[in-house]
């Protein structure tokens, strides 16, 4: 009698041990996250999960598929080109915006694996300024721009800062601005600023959209004469008399 049992016995066994493996939770394993960076290289990523408690950070040549484990959460994923990546992207006071690609998302990593394209897009517009008919009494004319964005912040953002940059050459690089962030353009003599002008204004009335994923550049042409002085970007056109005379 006892022989004929323990064959039952050993099929029981082996059954509930089988389910125990099919009904694993694997809740608590990671995600495996398959990122293509791609943009101009060299490129700097970093990815955290959106507490900031979890990070993977590196340097890769362009157009590469990383593959890092990450908890099943969301995910922040951010890659910069033309710039380093500490805590987001700084402009030093003084000095224009870097040719500054980027790429930025929060990723809901829930399953065993999944794909994201990080495509970085152009995150500066490139002023140049055409001077037309100077004052002729042999004294230089200077141009800078001064804002209050100096960079990109950890969430994709522009950052609050002080900014300012010559256009000494006739161009320099802004960095992307946020909807009525104050932008201004001072004219120069001697080293002494005797005007300034809402450049901030002026662009958005043109119609730029500083929301575009990719920057458009922007000429601008400035008609100056003793008297009054003259916006043109694209189609769009102001004259504005002054009072100082330059």
């Amino acid at each position: 009698m006892a022989s004929r049992r323990a064959p039952l016995a050993f099929l029981v066994t082996f059954l509930v041990t089988s389910c125990t493996a099919v009904k694993e939770d694997r809740r608590d394993c990671p995600c495996q996250l398959a990122i293509h960076l791609s943009g101009p290289g060299p490129i700097e990523y970093r990815v955290e999960s959106v507490d900031g408690e979890w990070l993977h950070a590196g340097s890769v040549q362009r157009d590469t598929v990383i593959y890092r484990d990450v908890p099943r959460s969301r995910v922040r994923i951010m890659a910069v080109s033309g710039a380093p990546l500490t805590d987001g992207v700084k402009i030093p006071y003084g000095s224009e915006s870097p040719p500054l690609y980027l790429y930025h998302g929060v990723i809901p990593a829930r399953g065993e694996a999944l794909r994201v394209n990080a495509a970085m897009h152009k995150n500066f517009c490139l002023l140049t300024l055409v001077l037309d008919g100077p004052p002729g009494d042999g004294v230089p004319i200077g141009v800078s721009v001064r804002g209050v964005v100096d960079g990109i912040s950890l969430d994709g953002r522009p950052a609050a800062g002080e900014f300012r940059c010559s256009a000494a050459s006739g161009a320099c690089r802004l960095p992307r601005q946020a909807p009525g962030d104050r932008l201004l353009l001072d004219i120069v003599m001697e080293d002494q600023v005797v005007r300034t002008f809402s450049l901030g204004t002026y662009i958005r009335e043109s119609g730029y959209d500083w929301a575009n994923p990719d920057l458009e550049d922007i000429t601008i042409h400035l008609s100056l004469s003793v008297t009054n002085i003259r916006f043109r970007i694209g189609d769009w056109t102001l004259e504005q008399r002054i009072s100082v005379e330059i």
